[in-house]
């Protein structure tokens, strides 16, 4: 997985004048972005108004998130038999029944799931036949009886032969997500070249890799 935040702009305040202290009441002259507080910036105590005083942060910031171990489970599985594990959530919904009006709940999983089935060749080696699924929510569609949740769906199914003790790396199930926002003062942060002065960009763009990695290993009966 590889998360990227940037954030470039200025941030205005007024705050009390014991703010410097350490006391006071702090205020944002426009709303919060969602992207992560800035590690680096530079401010400025520009003057006051009505006792308060009116502060400047200049903001810059890139941050990097490369991996995110979503689980490390564990599965025993015998010769030639299918042996499954799933984690995640069951996400309800409701369900209308026809022309009654009548409605049900009913629930659809948004799971990361894998299915294996191994087979144990000589020499220590393990071919194994895999299935890897990654559901997630989608959008809430709009139906004539009411709201349905999507579920997006990625799947891997492959058969791959390893030594005993051997990691084995899938990958290949791709996301993308794009979220922008925008603090400005009001009226000054449309000003045309001057009204940079008075915005705060921030812009995410993640990425997504599912990555599994599996390491067989023969276990004795005994």
């Amino acid at each position: 997985m590889k998360k990227v935040c940037v954030e470039l702009g200025v941030k205005w305040t007024l705050a009390d004048a014991q703010h410097a202290g350490g006391v006071g009441q702090v205020t944002t002259l426009g709303s919060d972005l969602s992207v992560a507080t800035a590690t680096t910036h530079v401010g400025f105590n520009i003057g006051r108004i009505n006792g308060r005083l009116l502060d400047l942060e200049l903001s810059a910031l890139e941050q990097k998130q490369q991996l995110d171990i979503i689980a490390s489970p564990r599965l025993l599985a015998s010769h030639l038999q299918p042996a499954s594990i799933k984690q995640g959530s069951e996400i309800p919904y409701q369900v209308s029944s026809g022309e009654s009006g009548a409605t049900s709940v009913e629930f659809k999983e948004a799971v990361l799931g894998m299915e294996v089935t191994p087979t144990v060749l000589q020499k220590g080696r393990i071919r194994l036949k895999l299935h890897i699924s990654q559901n997630v929510p989608g959008q809430v569609l709009q139906q004539a009886d009411g709201e349905v949740l999507a579920i997006d769906k990625q799947e891997i199914e492959t058969q791959v032969e390893v030594k005993s003790g051997e990691t084995l790396a899938l990958g290949g199930i791709f996301t993308r997500k794009n979220k922008s926002g925008q603090d400005s003062v009001p009226l000054l942060g449309d000003i045309p070249w001057f009204g940079q002065l008075f915005r705060h960009d921030g812009k995410e763009d993640e990425r997504r890799e599912l990555v599994v990695f599996i390491t067989p290993r023969l276990v004795s009966s005994e």
